[in-house]
């Protein structure tokens, strides 16, 4: 094993351990926007019922903010798909 592979080896300060830190600030609208594609793939056929479970459950762990409207509108547009 080479000194870059041992546990704080020379390499060690240069791994990367832990997520990366956002090099750009995203708005409400782009991180909305992101977890609108990532439900398409992720509930496409389900129920409308099954649907709005995933989104308010998806919008809640990742901290986005949405007004009981625009999850209404949402859930239809994720439904007809």
């Amino acid at each position: 094993m080479s000194a870059a592979e041992e546990p704080g080896g020379a390499g060690a300060e240069n791994s990367q351990d832990e997520p990366r830190l956002e090099m750009h600030a995203t708005t409400q609208q782009e991180r909305l926007d992101g977890i609108v594609a990532q439900l398409r793939a992720d509930v496409q056929g389900e129920n409308t019922a099954t649907v709005d479970k995933a989104v308010r459950t998806r919008l809640a762990e990742t901290g986005v903010a949405a007004d009981e409207d625009t999850i209404t509108r949402l859930v239809a547009e994720l439904s007809s798909t």
